[in-house]
C-alpha cells in the first residue's frame, strides 16, 4: 500500500493529465472535446463503451468533485464520465457532467438516494445495458448500506493529503449507514460523531463518501467487463421474512403492497415476537453501545456484549469483509433496557466453522446502528 500511495502522490504532483480531468464541468471536457472528438457525433448508441479505470483515481476524482461546490453525485458522475472522456473520446467529451448536480444532498437537499449513488448509478446505466445495469446497480446499493464510510484508504489519503482538497485532513469517524438514503446516511453520521451538519468536517465525511463510491463503482464495472463480476451483496433475512407477506411471493398469502430492498425494521419496527437468546448481565444501561468482543482475537469462541438504554427490537449479525452476512446471531428479537451477551462459536448459518480472518459484529437497535471488528485467529 505504501508503494501505491507514493506513486499516487508523485502521480498527483506530476501528471497534466491528472489535472485536465478534475477539473470542473464542462471546461474540462471542452477541451478534451476539441482534440479528440473531431466532427462530433449527433446521435450515439447506448450503451456507450466502457474501458478498464483506475479505481485509485476515480476515488480521488470523486473527491475532488465534490469539492468543487456542485456536491455529489455530480462529483461520482463527473469522475467516470471525465476518465473515460479521456480514455475513449465521444460521445463522453460531449457530455454536461453539471446536469447531475440537482443530485445533491439527496436530490437538491431532499435526503432521499445518497447523490454520490446518483451519480455513480446514472454513469453505470450509461455504459451497460439494462441487466448488466440492474446487477451492478443491485451490488452498489447494496453494498452502500452494510458498509463502514468513509472507508481506511479514504481516511488515508486525506491524513498523508492525497487528496487535491486538503482543508480537512483528520480522520473521520466511521458508521454504518443501513440504508442508501441520504437522510439516513449523513444523520447517522453526525448523532455518532457529534459534528453538526453544516461543518466542515461532515461535508468531508460527505467528499471521501463520494470517493469510495466512485471507487467501488469503477470496480464492480471492471470486473464486469472482464467477466469477473460476482455480486457479494445479499438480500437481509429480514427484508426477505417482510416481503414473504408484504412481497409477491413466498408460501403465505400475499399482501401484495409494497416494494422495495431496504432493511425494514430500522423504520418500521418487528413482528417477530419476543425472544430471550442473549443473556442480561446487567439492568441499566446509559447508552446504547456495542462493546468490543472478548476475547479478541478468538479462537474459536467470542462474546458479543451489546447495552440498550430502552427497549428495542434487536439485530446481531456478523459480515465478512466483504459485506456477505456470515451468522445471524439475535434475529429481531425484543429486549428491554440493559446490557446483555451472547457468544459467536466462530460458525456460520450453516454451522461450518469459518476461516481466519476478519470479521465486523453490526448491532441494530431501533434507530441505532454500531459495527465493530473482531478477529479469528487459529
Amino acid at each position: 500500500m505504501e508503494n501505491k500511495l507514493l506513486s499516487r502522490k508523485e502521480f498527483l504532483t506530476n501528471s497534466a493529465k491528472y489535472a485536465a480531468g478534475i477539473t470542473a464541468g464542462m471546461g474540462a471536457l471542452g477541451l478534451l472535446s476539441k482534440n479528440k472528438a473531431g466532427a462530433g457525433i449527433k446521435n450515439a448508441d447506448w450503451p456507450w463503451p466502457y474501458v478498464e479505470l483506475d479505481p485509485e483515481e476515480a476515488r480521488i476524482r470523486g473527491h475532488a468533485g465534490y469539492w468543487t461546490g456542485r456536491g455529489c453525485s455530480y462529483g461520482a458522475f463527473h469522475a467516470i464520465v471525465s476518465m473515460l472522456a479521456e480514455e475513449v473520446g465521444e460521445p463522453y467529451t460531449l457530455m454536461p457532467t453539471e446536469f447531475l448536480e440537482w443530485g445533491r444532498g439527496g436530490s437538491w437537499g431532499w435526503g432521499t438516494l445518497c447523490g454520490g449513488l446518483i451519480g455513480a448509478l446514472t454513469a453505470i446505466n450509461l455504459c451497460w445495458d439494462k441487466d448488466k445495469a440492474s446487477k451492478l446497480g443491485n451490488e452498489l446499493l447494496g453494498w452502500y448500506s452494510i458498509i463502514e464510510f468513509p472507508s481506511d484508504i479514504s481516511n488515508e489519503y486525506a491524513r498523508d493529503h492525497l487528496f487535491t482538497d486538503n482543508r480537512c485532513d483528520k480522520d473521520l469517524l466511521q458508521t454504518v449507514a443501513g440504508s442508501p438514503l441520504c437522510h439516513i446516511s449523513v444523520s447517522n453520521w453526525c448523532v455518532k460523531s457529534h459534528y453538526k451538519r453544516s461543518s466542515t468536517e461532515r461535508s468531508e465525511r460527505c467528499g471521501r463518501l463520494t470517493g469510495d463510491v466512485t471507487a467501488y463503482s469503477v470496480q464492480i464495472m471492471n470486473d464486469e467487463l472482464k467477466n469477473q463480476f460476482q455480486p457479494l451483496y445479499q438480500t437481509e433475512d429480514s427484508v426477505k421474512y417482510c416481503m414473504n407477506c408484504h412481497g409477491t411471493s413466498g408460501d403465505k398469502v400475499q399482501m401484495d403492497n409494497t416494494i422495495g430492498k431496504m432493511e425494514c425494521t430500522q423504520c418500521h419496527g418487528d413482528h417477530t415476537g419476543s425472544f430471550t437468546s442473549a443473556e442480561k448481565v446487567e439492568d441499566f444501561a446509559p447508552t446504547y453501545k456495542l462493546h468490543q468482543n472478548y476475547p479478541n482475537p478468538f479462537n474459536p469462541s467470542t462474546t458479543i456484549r451489546f447495552s440498550l438504554p430502552k427497549a428495542e427490537t434487536v439485530t446481531l449479525a456478523v459480515y465478512d469483509i466483504h459485506g456477505r452476512i456470515v451468522r445471524n446471531i439475535v434475529d429481531y428479537e425484543h429486549y428491554n433496557a440493559g446490557t446483555f451477551e451472547v457468544e459467536w462459536d466462530g460458525r456460520n448459518n450453516f454451522g461450518q466453522v469459518v476461516a481466519s480472518g476478519t470479521y465486523f459484529a453490526r448491532l441494530y437497535a431501533g434507530p441505532h446502528i454500531e459495527s465493530m471488528k473482531l478477529k479469528l485467529v487459529k
